[in-house]
């Protein structure tokens, strides 16, 4: 899967509901990420989640809390495509993100071909570690300005395929407002030095997907999470009900 074009538009999964999942996938995403690190899913639901997902065509990837093995490794084993590691914010620490991932001599995962990723004791060991060293996708989190700034060193340490720009918590960590120009300036510096090594990366979007995609670098993109999602939906239904019967005798 190396060098295979990454999946383009995904969604965070906050609910711990399954179904979620089989929503998203006929709505036409490419990927989810089940969000482990904000959302209240337990081990069980995002195994289920990582199964549904593969089911219905979507890449499933798992926003981890952390990287201690028991963030990592069961995910892994359920069969994850990939895992968002988030709070980033240098190359030690991207470091000891591929440790955590990535099968030795590149990092120290331990084996296990009994779950999902081995086909429930079906793979061939080799084929099991070719597999999560080759194919599992390991996306690390920038979100601080010490993270942009040390965007590109971060981007190329061995065993990372992805960078993704965490616009709320960089500007809450840096102090800044969402809409700050100099947030801003900061953001488009570091997409033009990941431009020029060639290094993927990826953001949330809000309403402006195609400019992200066309003009700015991005190969991926989060558009959304499925709480959003429900809660927009549900107060335009509802809004639009008071709207039509205002001035109705009501």
């Amino acid at each position: 899967m190396k060098g295979d074009p990454f999946p383009r538009l995904g969604a965070w999964v906050k609910l711990p509901a399954p179904e979620s999942v089989e929503l998203l996938a006929l709505a036409g995403f490419d990927f989810v990420v089940i969000d482990v690190e904000h959302g209240a899913i337990d081990t069980r639901t995002a195994s289920t989640m990582i199964g549904m997902a593969r089911g219905c065509g979507l890449a499933p990837f798992v926003r981890v809390a952390g990287t201690a093995p028991r963030d990592v490794q069961v995910p892994l084993d359920a069969g994850a495509a990939g895992l968002f590691v988030p709070q980033v914010g240098d190359v030690g620490q991207a470091r000891k993100a591929v440790h955590a991932t990535r099968f030795p001599p590149l990092g120290g995962r331990g084996a296990s071909t009994s779950g999902r990723a081995g086909r429930w004791g079906l793979e061939a060991l080799g084929d099991y570690l070719r597999t999560g060293n080759d194919d599992v996708r390991l996306v690390v989190q920038a979100e601080s300005v010490g993270a942009l700034e040390a965007i590109v060193e971060i981007g190329e340490v061995a065993g990372v395929d992805a960078v993704f720009i965490g616009p709320t918590d960089l500007a809450v960590s840096a102090g800044f407002g969402e809409d700050d120009s100099a947030l801003a300036t900061l953001i488009a510096a570091a997409e033009r030095r990941c431009a020029e090594r060639h290094i993927t990366v990826g953001t949330t979007a809000s309403g402006n997907a195609s400019e992200l995609l066309n003009d700015r670098g991005y190969s991926f993109l989060v558009l959304g999470a499925d709480t959003t999602m429900l809660r927009q939906a549900a107060r335009t239904l509802v809004s639009g009900v008071h709207s039509a019967t205002t001035g109705a005798g009501r």
